[in-house]
Protein backbone atom coordinates (compact mmCIF):
# COMPACT_ATOMS: atom_id res chain seq x y z
CA UNK A 1 0.00 0.00 0.00
CA UNK A 2 1.61 3.02 -0.90
CA UNK A 3 0.70 7.06 -1.28
CA UNK A 4 3.24 9.47 -1.05
CA UNK A 5 5.31 6.59 0.55
CA UNK A 6 3.38 8.05 3.65
CA UNK A 7 1.27 4.76 4.29
CA UNK A 8 2.17 1.42 6.22
CA UNK A 9 3.15 -1.70 5.03
CA UNK A 10 1.01 -5.06 6.55
CA UNK A 11 2.89 -7.82 6.15
CA UNK A 12 1.11 -11.33 7.51
CA UNK A 13 4.14 -13.57 9.57
CA UNK A 14 1.52 -17.15 10.24
CA UNK A 15 -1.91 -17.38 10.72
CA UNK A 16 -2.42 -15.27 13.69
CA UNK A 17 0.40 -12.74 13.43
CA UNK A 18 1.37 -9.76 11.75
CA UNK A 19 4.04 -6.85 11.10
CA UNK A 20 3.22 -2.99 10.43
CA UNK A 21 5.64 -0.76 8.70
CA UNK A 22 6.40 2.73 8.04
CA UNK A 23 8.90 4.87 6.42
CA UNK A 24 8.63 8.02 6.74
CA UNK A 25 11.42 11.15 6.22
CA UNK A 26 10.63 13.56 8.87
CA UNK A 27 11.72 17.37 9.00
CA UNK A 28 14.05 17.28 11.17
CA UNK A 29 17.44 16.22 12.52
CA UNK A 30 18.24 12.82 13.78
CA UNK A 31 18.46 14.96 17.73
CA UNK A 32 15.10 15.98 17.47
CA UNK A 33 13.82 12.92 16.18
CA UNK A 34 15.47 10.81 19.07
CA UNK A 35 14.40 13.58 21.62
CA UNK A 36 10.89 13.44 20.17
CA UNK A 37 10.69 9.40 20.75
CA UNK A 38 12.35 9.06 23.81
CA UNK A 39 11.79 12.18 25.94
CA UNK A 40 7.99 12.30 27.89
CA UNK A 41 7.76 16.18 27.16
CA UNK A 42 7.74 15.49 23.40
CA UNK A 43 6.07 12.12 23.59
CA UNK A 44 3.11 13.88 25.09
CA UNK A 45 2.70 16.25 21.76
CA UNK A 46 2.70 13.65 19.50
CA UNK A 47 1.84 10.46 21.17
CA UNK A 48 0.48 9.64 25.31
CA UNK A 49 1.70 11.15 28.22
CA UNK A 50 4.66 9.06 28.41
CA UNK A 51 7.68 8.26 30.70
CA UNK A 52 11.00 5.90 29.09
CA UNK A 53 13.69 4.77 31.33
CA UNK A 54 16.24 5.40 28.41
CA UNK A 55 18.45 2.09 29.30
CA UNK A 56 18.87 -1.69 27.67
CA UNK A 57 16.19 -3.05 30.46
CA UNK A 58 14.48 0.30 31.51
CA UNK A 59 10.79 0.63 31.59
CA UNK A 60 8.64 2.17 28.84
CA UNK A 61 4.66 3.50 29.82
CA UNK A 62 2.75 5.11 26.94
CA UNK A 63 -1.03 6.55 28.92
CA UNK A 64 -3.31 6.69 26.37
CA UNK A 65 -6.33 6.73 28.77
CA UNK A 66 -5.38 7.99 31.90
CA UNK A 67 -9.53 7.51 33.79
CA UNK A 68 -8.62 3.71 32.56
CA UNK A 69 -6.43 0.94 34.19
CA UNK A 70 -6.17 -1.13 31.14
CA UNK A 71 -5.31 2.10 29.10
CA UNK A 72 -1.57 2.29 29.01
CA UNK A 73 1.48 0.51 27.64
CA UNK A 74 4.00 -0.71 29.60
CA UNK A 75 6.99 -2.69 28.14
CA UNK A 76 11.02 -3.43 28.62
CA UNK A 77 13.81 -1.58 26.33
CA UNK A 78 14.97 -4.58 24.55
CA UNK A 79 17.51 -2.57 22.44
CA UNK A 80 18.69 0.43 22.62
CA UNK A 81 21.43 2.43 20.59
CA UNK A 82 21.49 6.23 21.15
CA UNK A 83 20.40 7.95 17.84
CA UNK A 84 19.75 5.09 15.59
CA UNK A 85 17.33 2.18 17.18
CA UNK A 86 15.04 1.72 20.22
CA UNK A 87 12.97 -1.13 20.47
CA UNK A 88 10.66 -2.34 23.46
CA UNK A 89 8.05 -4.54 24.21
CA UNK A 90 4.34 -3.10 23.59
CA UNK A 91 2.12 -4.71 26.24
CA UNK A 92 -1.74 -3.30 26.28
CA UNK A 93 -4.42 -4.82 28.69
CA UNK A 94 -6.34 -7.83 26.54
CA UNK A 95 -4.02 -7.91 23.85
CA UNK A 96 -0.91 -10.26 22.95
CA UNK A 97 2.21 -9.01 23.74
CA UNK A 98 4.04 -7.28 20.83
CA UNK A 99 7.30 -5.30 20.08
CA UNK A 100 7.54 -1.69 18.98
CA UNK A 101 10.92 -0.37 17.11
CA UNK A 102 11.76 2.88 15.80
CA UNK A 103 15.05 2.84 13.13
CA UNK A 104 16.53 6.28 12.15
CA UNK A 105 18.86 7.48 9.62
CA UNK A 106 20.13 10.70 9.09
CA UNK A 107 19.77 12.28 5.62
CA UNK A 108 21.19 16.00 5.58
CA UNK A 109 18.73 17.94 7.60
CA UNK A 110 15.81 15.38 7.62
CA UNK A 111 15.73 11.70 9.13
CA UNK A 112 14.46 8.94 7.70
CA UNK A 113 12.46 7.24 10.66
CA UNK A 114 11.74 2.97 10.13
CA UNK A 115 8.72 2.51 12.27
CA UNK A 116 8.22 -1.83 12.88
CA UNK A 117 5.15 -3.28 15.13
CA UNK A 118 5.48 -6.65 15.14
CA UNK A 119 4.00 -9.62 16.63
CA UNK A 120 0.49 -8.08 16.42
CA UNK A 121 -2.63 -10.11 15.96
CA UNK A 122 -4.20 -10.27 12.13
CA UNK A 123 -7.41 -9.17 13.76
CA UNK A 124 -5.75 -5.80 15.25
CA UNK A 125 -2.88 -4.76 12.54
CA UNK A 126 -5.51 -2.79 10.59
CA UNK A 127 -6.46 -0.84 13.84
CA UNK A 128 -2.86 -0.21 14.41
CA UNK A 129 -2.08 0.77 11.05
CA UNK A 130 -4.49 3.78 11.31
CA UNK A 131 -3.38 4.55 14.35
CA UNK A 132 0.58 4.48 13.75
CA UNK A 133 -0.61 6.46 9.89
CA UNK A 134 -1.91 8.81 12.29
CA UNK A 135 0.77 9.11 14.85
CA UNK A 136 3.19 9.63 12.26
CA UNK A 137 1.23 12.10 10.89
CA UNK A 138 1.05 14.26 14.82
CA UNK A 139 4.97 13.53 15.02
CA UNK A 140 5.84 15.22 11.29
CA UNK A 141 3.76 18.18 11.87
CA UNK A 142 5.05 18.81 15.65
CA UNK A 143 9.05 18.39 14.19
CA UNK A 144 7.61 21.17 11.37
CA UNK A 145 6.36 23.24 14.31
CA UNK A 146 2.64 22.87 12.79
CA UNK A 147 -0.70 21.85 14.44
CA UNK A 148 -1.05 18.16 13.87
CA UNK A 149 -4.76 17.12 12.19
CA UNK A 150 -7.43 15.94 14.93
CA UNK A 151 -5.83 12.16 15.70
CA UNK A 152 -9.92 10.87 15.42
CA UNK A 153 -10.40 12.57 11.99
CA UNK A 154 -6.57 11.30 10.68
CA UNK A 155 -7.46 7.98 12.24
CA UNK A 156 -10.53 7.59 10.44
CA UNK A 157 -9.51 8.96 7.13
CA UNK A 158 -6.67 5.91 6.73
CA UNK A 159 -8.36 3.64 8.41
CA UNK A 160 -10.42 1.73 5.42
CA UNK A 161 -6.89 1.61 3.18
CA UNK A 162 -5.54 -0.37 6.00
CA UNK A 163 -8.48 -2.73 6.67
CA UNK A 164 -8.53 -3.77 2.88
CA UNK A 165 -4.60 -4.00 3.01
CA UNK A 166 -5.05 -7.03 5.22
Amino acid sequence: MSESGTYGTISPVDAAHATIRFERRLPAPIERVWAAITDQGQLATWLAPSSVDVRAGGRVEHVFDPGDPGGQVTGTILRIEPMTVLEYEWRFLGEPHSILRYDLVADGDSTILTLTHRLLSVDQVSGYGAGWHAYLDALAAVLAKTEPADWDTRFAAVRAAYVNAR
